[in-house]
């Protein structure tokens, strides 16, 4: 028996990818294709490393892990990470044919598994054929980890294409996504190495036990963050339906500056307060004058800098959805950034700014 820290913190991981990952499949809370394709693949990830983690303690090593649990979980894990990628950008539009397509590796290799396995219960296998059976394995290693660099890399272009063509606010701020696609297909670059090592027989464990960690981080922070993601998402998505059907705004009618009248219709009327990324500059753009001379009309006339003005715009939207008892379960982070904020600290800063009070405070003060 071979038994150390890391091949301890490995078997930890493996518990608690199994747990989360039966919890997420059947959880009704999570019937979802993202989240369901994020227990898949937390679940496969865990079996992978169970795998792993016998054969590197000593209780089932070579042969007679593949006579027993083993399976080519290496052509399955990309697969439900570019799953996940496509369904939480809600660009999953394969068919099943097409989608069948990309589990076609594994059904492949893990044919030559199986035949292996029901041959060897026929007539106990050679060590000649279990040469044979190893090198078709190693094929499979190679070929696992050019599909997952392939697939990582094609996940990580449709999030960058998906950025470019939104124009709604919803789809902000995904780089946590594009960081953890970079941590994997980094981590994957170290797998070729480990490989290498494995396949010219030089001593290979350590390579591969800092890689299943390194992974098994990766993978975790992935699942957890993007539960974690999907949840804020729906609650924008309820957010921004509930104000585009029931939410009203109202422009006080009194003599404006001709400037202030047209940015109030265009900042109130047209929401575009709500978009995190509007500036001054924008604004000055869009009614077609300087944007010092802008500056300097709305410093004039409402006694206010264009970003308190817009901030407070912005504030007196989440404090509507602090106070109705429909959102009273909603995350805070959700209802920042659909009031505009770009993140929680700048929407906690502004609100306590303006209100003298923090949004978990306001929030409370008004549950009753």
């Amino acid at each position: 028996m071979n038994f150390s820290l890391i091949n301890s913190l490995i078997l930890a991981g493996v518990v608690q990818g199994f747990f989360f990952g039966i919890v997420y499949l059947f959880s009704p809370r999570y019937k979802n294709k993202s989240s369901r394709y994020l227990a898949l693949l937390i679940l496969c990830f865990s079996y992978n490393n169970l795998q792993f983690y016998l054969a590197d303690v000593g209780l089932l090593e070579g042969a007679k892990m593949y006579k027993t649990l083993y399976i080519p979980m290496g052509t399955l894990i990309p697969v439900f990470i570019y799953f996940y990628v496509l369904a939480f950008t809600d660009s999953f539009k394969f068919n099943k044919v097409k989608a069948f397509l990309f589990f076609t590796p594994f059904i492949v290799f893990f044919g030559n598994v199986l035949l292996y396995k029901i041959w060897d219960i026929i007539n106990p296998v050679s060590d000649v054929l279990y040469q044979k059976f190893k090198f078709v394995n190693n094929i499979q290693s190679v070929f696992s980890l050019c599909y997952t660099l392939v697939l990582i890399a094609i996940s990580y272009a449709h999030v960058l294409r998906f950025e470019q063509k939104q124009t709604s606010t919803l789809s902000n701020n995904l780089s946590w996504l594009k960081k953890t696609l970079i941590i994997l297909f980094g981590l994957s670059l170290f797998w070729s190495v480990a490989l290498i090592k494995y396949l010219t027989d030089v001593n290979y464990w350590l390579y591969f036990n800092i890689l299943w960690v390194g992974l098994s981080l990766a993978i975790y922070w992935l699942v957890h963050l993007g539960i974690y993601k999907y949840g804020i998402r729906e609650e924008r998505k309820n957010l921004r339906k509930f104000s585009s059907e029931k939410r009203t705004y109202t422009i006080i009618d009194k003599e404006k500056n001709e400037h202030i009248s047209a940015m109030e219709t265009l900042l109130i009327n047209e929401k575009k307060f709500l978009d995190p990324t509007i500036s001054l500059e924008t604004v000055a753009n869009e009614l077609n004058i300087s944007r010092g001379h802008l500056s300097r009309v709305i410093n004039a006339e409402l006694n206010t800098s264009f970003t308190d003005y817009v901030n407070t715009l912005r504030v007196e939207e989440a404090k509507f959805y602090l106070q109705h008892p429909d959102f009273s379960s909603y995350t805070l982070v959700a209802i920042g950034l659909e009031a505009g904020f770009n993140s929680k600290s700048t929407f906690n800063k502004a609100f306590k700014k303006i209100t003298g009070t923090t949004p978990s405070q306001f929030q409370k003060q008004h549950s009753n």
